[in-house]
């Protein structure tokens, strides 16, 4: 059988891709009747589908001890400076009327004002270096993800792997006891979580035990059509996934996937839904003897049409 496969990938004849009416078009192979009558090879038709594809991530539940405890230090750090402020506006007011004031109680008074503010300042940007910018505003402001903390809610750290995000998609969790639970978006997180790589957003919920692991749905952000790939379908070369597509008789081109949302049967990856900017219409995709393709790709020495 490894004979048999080792001839029919020796007769196969790289040719360098012509533009197909696509740019993610990257190389093409044609092959001989023979190849083609084995039965090696296979195709499937897709149809266009519309779908609001989700992705996983991983979740952790944050303990919110130190929040807190930095909204309760930036509160007391703005009454000091209220104070301070007050107490070098009567300052002032005394020394231009000629009050019982000397120009050095003054300075002093104002340094002590200068340092307050210099306070309150510091721990503003501490809250945003920690916990993003979205997630410290509201510390500071005590905002409505910080009051749903300080009232008994949780904070969620939801990791994506590979994601380019501005902001936080829509997301649910699979909670302890199985049921599943919406989580409201906070913003993107100051810091990703030791261990791990990603993009890492912020999201408060329901009273969730503290340090325990979470299952994230992710939704994406609208609606998307595209293509219903089986898994088989999908091949990785040059550091990227893509499929191949029949555009002849005996004609083959590889397509990059630049977007793959995962399509899930009974908890296992039955296939991948690719956007239909990613491949020419109605595509009649491989799903047999695509490494039988991707191997006379990386022997056979042609070159890449690159169209991006």
């Amino acid at each position: 059988m490894k004979r048999h496969l080792q001839a029919i990938a020796a007769s196969l004849s790289l040719v360098c891709a012509a533009a197909v009416a696509h740019a993610a078009a990257l190389r093409s192979v044609t092959i001989n009747a023979a190849t083609m009558s084995s039965g090696l090879i296979k195709t499937s038709v897709l149809r266009l589908e519309t779908k609001h594809p989700s992705s996983a991530a991983y979740g952790l539940v944050i303990d919110p001890s130190p929040i807190i405890t930095l909204r309760h230090r930036i509160v007391s750090a703005h009454a000091k400076l209220t104070l301070d402020d007050a107490n070098l506006a009567r300052a002032q007011k005394l020394y231009r009327s000629g009050g019982n004031v000397s120009k050095a109680s003054l300075q002093q008074i104002q340094a002590k004002t200068a340092i307050a503010q210099a306070r309150v300042e510091e721990l503003l940007a501490q809250a945003k270096m920690r916990y993003g910018a979205a997630l410290g505003t509201a510390i500071a402001d005590n905002g409505p993800s910080f009051r749903t903390i300080n009232g008994g809610g949780s904070l969620v750290s939801v990791v994506q792997a590979g994601a380019t995000l501005v902001s936080p998609p829509a997301a649910s969790a699979r909670a302890p006891d199985g049921s599943r639970v919406m989580l409201r978006p906070v913003g993107s997180a100051g810091r990703i979580p030791k261990g791990l790589l990603g993009q890492t957003f912020f999201y408060t919920g329901p009273t969730l035990p503290i340090g325990v692991t979470l299952a994230i749905t992710l939704r994406a952000p609208g609606v998307v059509t595209g293509y219903a790939v089986p898994a088989a379908a999908l091949i990785w070369h040059d550091n990227g996934p893509f499929v191949f597509v029949r555009i002849g008789a005996s004609h083959f081109a590889m397509y990059r996937v630049t977007r793959a949302y995962k399509l899930r049967h009974s908890g296992t990856i039955s296939g991948f839904f690719v956007p239909d900017a990613d491949l020419p219409a109605h595509p009649a995709i491989v799903t047999s003897g695509v490494g039988l393709l991707n191997s006379a790709l990386a022997g056979g020495g042609a070159s890449a049409a690159n169209n991006d």
